[in-house]
């Protein structure tokens, strides 16, 4: 199999209820964007470790003034373990594009990650 092009965010409404979408698998180690269009402050990343080793999840540094001086997140997620990501500081994280970059790196051989990324709505 391979990692999908790109994260999807998943737009969140205020006041109402929608169906958990499906979780992106990822199943090689890499780095794949996500086209978050510098909004990163209502940003939640979501991800379950399916595998039977350790994985580190790595937001790099982008290309803001913070990024100089704060530069990647390393996040280290146990096997069967699951973690969430954010808000997150748009100056640290996001690069020219608007998008920021998400590194996945197994402890052994490939990893087997569920991630979902979630935007939460503003004015709430």
């Amino acid at each position: 199999m391979a990692n999908p092009a790109n994260l999807t965010v998943n737009e969140l409404s205020a006041n109402a209820a929608v169906a958990q979408p499906a979780a992106q698998s990822i199943d090689t180690n890499g780095t794949l964007n996500c086209p978050v269009k510098s909004l990163t402050d209502r940003l939640m990343i979501e991800l379950v470790n399916n595998d039977d080793a350790a994985c580190t999840v790595t937001l790099k540094a982008g290309t803001g003034v913070q990024a100089h001086t704060a530069r990647d997140l390393a996040v280290s997620i146990g096997v069967g373990a699951a973690k969430v990501i954010g808000p997150l500081e748009s100056a640290r994280f996001v690069k020219a594009d608007g998008s920021i970059d998400v590194q996945f790196q197994a402890a052994t051989g490939a990893p087997a990650m569920a991630v979902r990324v979630y935007r939460l709505p503003a004015n709430i």
